[in-house]
């Protein structure tokens, strides 16, 4: 009635309103709305959507982005595989777009090591491939690898699991675009570059250690 959820089209009839709110204090609280946002708010389509998602549901869309940020896309998943996965023996198929498939398999599921990590063995278009996984039902008492921000263009965060090698130290000046580390997987090296110039204010784990996808490498500053 006082405005705290929304208003009704043509506002809440009168003189109802007023007598239900009679002799009531009402104090709404209005956070401005950032400029960036006012003029998403003002493209239709998707943009519009996602500019709302972020001011009526602050934390539940961060969350969302970040799963989105570090798995992709898993909107195109059936409802079934998404929430029992695959079973040995059966090929699923994940519809890609329009007349384009996915073939998906599981093969055999590895031991679990001391990190609560599994390798599975799936099969994608008839390929082998190999992926890490963690067992969320094994409890394990190593220390959990810190994650990066993926919002936060200081974080610096490995693409992909592999054996990462640091580059810089505590201290060293970076620019946009240098490596500031290597990784190595499956025989082949990639460079690990910084999206943005500063100062490395920290390093997330020693000069050489085995990583997974989005482990927090280094903290610019």
């Amino acid at each position: 009635m006082a405005g705290e959820l929304g208003d009704l089209p043509g506002g809440w009839p009168e003189p109802f309103r007023s007598k239900l709110l009679e002799g009531r204090e009402v104090h709404l609280a209005v956070t401005p709305v950032p400029e960036a946002e006012r003029v998403a708010l003002q493209t239709p389509g998707p943009e519009r959507q996602r500019a709302l998602n972020r001011l009526l549901f602050p934390q539940p869309t961060r969350q969302f982005e970040q799963v989105r940020e570090q798995y992709g896309d898993l909107s195109v998943v059936p409802t079934v595989d998404y929430l029992y996965g695959l079973r040995p023996g059966q090929e699923h198929v994940v519809p890609l777009g329009r007349g384009v498939n996915l073939l998906v398999g599981l093969e055999a599921i590895g031991e679990v090591d001391e990190r609560g990590m599994r390798t599975v063995m799936t099969t994608m278009n008839g390929q082998l491939r190999p992926v890490t996984v963690r067992d969320r039902s094994v409890e394990v008492e190593t220390k959990a690898a810190e994650k990066a921000d993926a919002s936060d263009p200081k974080h610096v965060a490995a693409p992909f699991s592999g054996v990462v090698t640091l580059k810089v130290a505590v201290g060293d000046v970076v620019r946009a675009g240098q490596a500031v580390a290597s990784i190595e997987a499956m025989k082949m090296e990639a460079a690990i570059t910084a999206s943005v110039s500063g100062t490395v204010g920290r390093l997330a784990i020693p000069v050489t250690q085995q990583v997974d996808a989005g482990d927090l490498l280094v903290v610019l500053q």
